[in-house]
C-alpha cells in the first residue's frame, strides 16, 4: 500500500470530490483516479462508490479514512517537529487575513518575523473571503468579527474598538447627532457583510438603532474615504481613522455613546496540533501588538500556553 494513494483518498473524501482534489493539490483528476483505483487492488476492496454526481465511501472506506486521518496527520507534523529542534525554525507558513489588517495592521508584524526567521517561507493571502483552512492547506487564518461554528480553534488575538465618523462637510449640511436613535434620520455607510442594526453598550439598554445604509460596501478603506467625501456617517475602527482626525478630514460623532468591540481571533485547523512556526508567529504577533500604535484603541489578548 502506497502511503501516497492514502494521502489522495483522504483528501478526495475531505474536498468530497475528485475535481476539487485535484485543484487543490495541482494534479491531473485522472491521476487520482487511477492511483486510488491502484488503492483499492492494493486492499482488495471498494472504498469509494463512484457517480456522476457525488461520492459515497463504502464500509471499508470509511474504515480507512478514520484509521489513516490522524497517522497522516502525525506523519505531515514530523517536519515541523524536526525543525523545531533545529536552531532556525524553517518552512513553508501559509497564512490568510483580511486586505485592511495586512496593510494596516500586520505590514510591520509580517517584516519583523521573516527578518527573525529568514528560514521560514511565508505565504500570505489578504482576502476578504472565508478559505476552507483544511481544503485549501492553510495554516492559520486571522478573522475579525463574528466567528461561524466550526470544526476550527479560535484563539483570541485582540479586540478593536470603533467609532462613528462623518467628515466636517457633512456635519456642517446634515447636522451632528446628539443620540444613537438620530441615526435613522442620517445617512449612514453600512459594511456588506454586516447587519443594518447598530448597537451600544450605554444606550436604551443595548438594543440597535437601525441605520439608513445608503452605501454599503466591504472595504473598510473606502469607506473611510467616502465618509471623509462627506457621503455620510461610517462606523469604523479608532485607530484607523486617526490621521484623518487629526488632520481634520474626519470628526468623531456620538463619542459617549460605546460600541461593542470587535474581536481578531487567530484558526487553525483542529485537526492538527499547533506547530511549531504557527505558535511562532502567534507569538510574534502578540508581542509586537503590545508596542503597536493602534494599542492604544485595542486590547490584547494573553500570549497562548
Amino acid at each position: 500500500m502506497n502511503l501516497n494513494d492514502v494521502r489522495l483518498f483522504l483528501r478526495v473524501v475531505e474536498t468530497n470530490s475528485f475535481t476539487a482534489a485535484a485543484e487543490t493539490l495541482g494534479i491531473q483528476k485522472s491521476t487520482i483516479s487511477r492511483r486510488i483505483g491502484q488503492l483499492e487492488d492494493d486492499l482488495g476492496v471498494r472504498l469509494l462508490q463512484r457517480t456522476t454526481r457525488k461520492l459515497k465511501l463504502t464500509d471499508e472506506g470509511q474504515e480507512l479514512f478514520e484509521r489513516c486521518r490522524p497517522l497522516i496527520d502525525e506523519l505531515e507534523q514530523l517536519p515541523d517537529l524536526v525543525s523545531a529542534h533545529h536552531s532556525e525554525p524553517q518552512g513553508r507558513l501559509r497564512i490568510t487575513m483580511p486586505p485592511e489588517m495586512g496593510i494596516f495592521l500586520m505590514n510591520d508584524v509580517i517584516s519583523d518575523f521573516m527578518r527573525t526567521y529568514p528560514k521560514i517561507q511565508l505565504e500570505l493571502e489578504l482576502s476578504t473571503r472565508v478559505v476552507d483552512l483544511i481544503e485549501e492547506g492553510i495554516d492559520l487564518a486571522l478573522r475579525v468579527g463574528h466567528l461561524d461554528d466550526s470544526s476550527l480553534i479560535a484563539r483570541k488575538i485582540a479586540s478593536i474598538t470603533g467609532g462613528l465618523y462623518a467628515s466636517p462637510e457633512y456635519i456642517k449640511i446634515h447636522g451632528t447627532p446628539n443620540s444613537p436613535g438620530e441615526l435613522s434620520k442620517h445617512s449612514c455607510l453600512g459594511r456588506l457583510s454586516n447587519s443594518l442594526n447598530w448597537a451600544f453598550d450605554n444606550w436604551n439598554n443595548g438594543a440597535p438603532v437601525t441605520i439608513n445604509a445608503r452605501l454599503k460596501a466591504n472595504n473598510l478603506m473606502f469607506m473611510r474615504d467616502m465618509a471623509v467625501q462627506g457621503l455620510g456617517i461610517a462606523r469604523l475602527p479608532r485607530a484607523f481613522c486617526r490621521g484623518e482626525v487629526e488632520r481634520g478630514d474626519l470628526i468623531q460623532v456620538l463619542e459617549d455613546y460605546h460600541l461593542p468591540g470587535t474581536e481578531v481571533h487567530a484558526l487553525y485547523p483542529s485537526r492538527r496540533h499547533l506547530s511549531p512556526k504557527v505558535r511562532l508567529f502567534i507569538d510574534h504577533l502578540l508581542s509586537m501588538l503590545e508596542d503597536h500604535p493602534w494599542m492604544s484603541d485595542m486590547q490584547p489578548a494573553s500570549r497562548p500556553r
